[in-house]
């Protein structure tokens, strides 16, 4: 479900997928072929959100902010995430049940473990593992670095297949 807010209407790309079972509100963007999955929720009522290309917000994820959230290009947000305000660079995998608190800013190609808490304010550096309560970051290896180089390819061609058969919201082209 698509909605405005206050006379503002989210912006997005005609190639997303926009599961129907979604709710998207007021100032919020969101780039071309990334996807939003059912039961996420992403309200830009009190802040701008922005979303960039092939970005993916899986199911019953909570994405909000007081004032601002951007989120770059192929950025993996996995089941039941909560992230309120701040930054996540490009090529990042956000584990399922992870928090990332107000006005953090998370580096590029950066992987958070599932259920780490990421402290409001906190900087956490490009390349980074962040794992724990709270979270705690330390150079990715070799392997982990792999995982971050194209996070979302799998979700793109999914959410592809999903418009194809008609699924999801319609969206008008922009």
């Amino acid at each position: 479900m698509i909605r405005s807010l206050g006379g503002v209407t989210p912006r997005i790309h005609s190639s997303c997928f926009i599961s129907e079972a979604c709710y998207i509100v007021g100032d919020v963007e969101i780039g071309e072929n990334s996807s939003v999955w059912p039961g996420a929720v992403i309200r830009g009522d009190y802040g701008r959100i922005t979303i960039g290309r092939n970005s993916v917000v899986q199911d019953n994820a909570v994405v909000h902010t007081d004032d601002r959230l951007e989120i770059g290009d192929n950025v993996l947000i996995t089941h039941s995430v909560v992230v309120h305000g701040g930054r996540i660079g490009n090529n990042v995998f956000v584990g399922a049940n992870a928090t990332i608190l107000e006005n953090a800013e998370i580096g590029n190609y950066c992987l958070i473990g599932a259920q780490t808490l990421v402290r409001a304010h906190a900087r956490i550096p490009d390349g980074s593992l962040v794992i724990g309560v709270p979270g705690r970051a330390m150079p990715l290896s070799e392997a982990q670095r792999r995982l971050v180089e194209d996070p979302t390819s799998v979700y793109v061609r999914n959410a592809q297949a999903y418009r194809a058969a008609g699924l999801g919201e319609a969206l008008n082209p922009r």
